[in-house]
């Protein structure tokens, strides 16, 4: 049986375009005025854990570094990057290891347009210690997020460093992002060279690259894989054409 010429040439050169992916995140300074490779810095906006994945789940990142082609800003710090699971296996439920799979997805920007992204995940960092009170953003972020107020009593009195129950705010879509901006305050625990999972013990990070879309994999010789909000990552994707952005 022969296969579709067109379908074949899309198929090979999409394999080959996510391994570049991987071999050339340093190749944008050797003679080439645009690198074929783009590196993108993103948090988790959400957890994302193991033991409450399902299959075609969506994920998002927010950008913290912008996108350039050809002199111009295709995918701005800011935007989102969605993608989707595309595989789970907990550890002793039938799996030698617990399995995260996920497949990136396409660029969301601000003003609605969207871009199909082709890559990976190249590196994650953990979280390091921190705290929201000292956010500045936290005020902006909390005013655009719904809110679940205590119902305690009124004029109940606080502890000592405690807001009162009537003004405690437990929305975790506020308290992620705000812990995303405190995180990112601090500096960036990843560069443009990492690679693999960065202070998660017992966790890999590999790729499926045989057969498109791009796959990362995370894997753990624990039964838990779980990403925190504010998680920092490190995209490569292959350069976006302009012509994509609608």
């Amino acid at each position: 049986m022969q296969l579709n010429s067109n379908k074949f040439r899309q198929a090979i050169g999409c394999g080959l375009s996510v391994i570049v992916l991987l071999i050339t995140c340093h190749q944008s300074a050797s003679g080439s005025n645009q690198p074929e490779v783009s590196s993108i810095f993103a948090v988790v906006v959400k957890r994302i854990e193991l033991k409450t994945a399902s299959l075609n789940q969506e994920l998002t990142l927010r950008t913290i570094s912008d996108v350039v082609v050809d002199g111009r800003v295709v995918i701005p710090s800011g935007s989102r990057v969605v993608g989707h699971i595309v595989e789970v296996a907990t550890k002793g439920q039938g799996s030698e290891q617990s399995i995260l799979a996920i497949v990136i997805d396409k660029a969301v920007l601000e003003s609605g347009g969207e871009i199909s992204l082709q890559g990976i995940i190249a590196a994650v960092a953990a979280l390091q210690d921190g705290s929201l009170s000292s956010d500045p953003t936290y005020g902006m972020m909390h005013s655009n997020e719904p809110k679940m107020v205590g119902t305690g009593p009124t004029g109940a009195a606080a502890r000592p460093g405690e807001l009162s129950p009537s003004s405690k705010v437990e929305s975790t879509a506020t308290l992620g992002t705000a812990r995303i901006n405190g995180e990112m305050h601090k500096g960036l625990l990843l560069n443009a060279g990492s690679q693999g999972a960065i202070g998660f013990s017992g966790l890999s990070l590999t790729w499926r690259l045989t057969t498109p879309p791009a796959v990362t994999v995370f894997s753990s010789n624990r039964k838990e894989i779980k990403f925190e909000a504010g998680t920092q990552v490190l995209l490569r994707i292959a350069r976006p054409e302009l012509k994509e952005i609608r």
